[in-house]
């Protein structure tokens, strides 16, 4: 079982004192029943969280809605959420600042929020994106109860950064709301991906560098498993491994291949 000293003791092993920014990536579904308490359990779970984290620092929490938006053009601040765990769900009942992202936002925790807020957002991923910030700020990136290759959205950061052929630049438009009344109109320009069927990444030799990396750590409890490295070792990761062969975390190189000779100069006309 998981006590509520385990838990705080488990994030003091993955998160340290000097850590400014907390990215949490989790699945907590996966080892709810393991905790001792059960009394409003998520609500107690983030409670932990934030009072290890405190205000004085930036914790930052995925809310993706890229299903919910792409089929109603439709953002809601307080309401639109995609299956991204119970944590962000529990985090969006309070007072979070939510980017403005309709496909990739985030939920931003503290009190120095004022360079997030202030981000350009120009693409999902690129500059002026959330996932630079993180980089920039050197984040603390986190994963609760989920493999890296499940719960790392910034590894697609190197996607664009590097320009892989199999992704191009998609618009994505639509009306943003809070509590269903309307704010303003709202778009993302997203490095999309390939039509392709079926599982396309092995994220096998960038999840052997991770573990393998000078600011990784990971927790010692039995029952449930937290893992995390610093931002700034994750680009030492991605420069290493995109420069070398971008092809390396790619299982079906022949289909994107053919896509890339036969589809994506349509695609990419199709989507300006």
């Amino acid at each position: 079982m998981i006590s509520e000293k385990d838990f705080i003791q488990s994030l003091s092993q993955v998160i340290k004192k000097n850590d400014k920014v907390v990215v949490i990536y989790s699945g907590f579904s996966n080892f709810l029943n393991k905790f001792d308490f059960k009394k409003n359990l998520m609500p107690k779970i983030l409670n932990i969280i934030e009072n290890f984290i405190t205000k004085e620092r930036i914790l930052l929490l995925p809310s993706f809605s890229t299903n919910a938006f792409v089929k109603t053009k439709k953002f809601d601040l307080k309401t639109s959420i995609d299956n991204v765990g119970v944590l962000p769900k529990e985090a969006l009942k309070r007072n979070y600042y939510r980017t403005p992202q309709p496909l990739h936002s985030y939920l931003a925790f503290g009190k120095n929020l004022y360079a997030i807020k202030n981000l350009s957002y120009k693409t999902s991923w690129g500059e002026g994106s959330i996932l630079d910030f993180m980089s920039k700020n050197n984040a603390r990136i986190c994963t609760i109860g989920l493999p890296w290759n499940k719960g790392c959205a910034y590894l697609h950061k190197f996607e664009e950064d590097f320009q892989v052929p199999w992704r191009y630049y998609k618009t994505f438009k639509g009306k943003m709301y809070k509590n269903k009344k309307f704010v303003t109109y709202c778009k993302e320009d997203k490095f999309s991906l390939a039509r392709i069927d079926g599982p396309l990444y092995d994220y096998k030799p960038f999840i052997k560098h991770i573990k393998n990396a000078k600011s990784f750590c990971k927790n010692n409890h039995n029952d449930f498993q937290i893992e995390s490295i610093k931002a700034s070792c994750l680009d030492k990761i991605g420069k290493k491994l995109f420069l070398k062969n971008p092809w390396c975390i790619i299982k079906k190189k022949k289909e994107l291949l053919n896509w890339i000779k036969n589809q994506k100069s349509k695609d990419v006309i199709l989507n300006k």
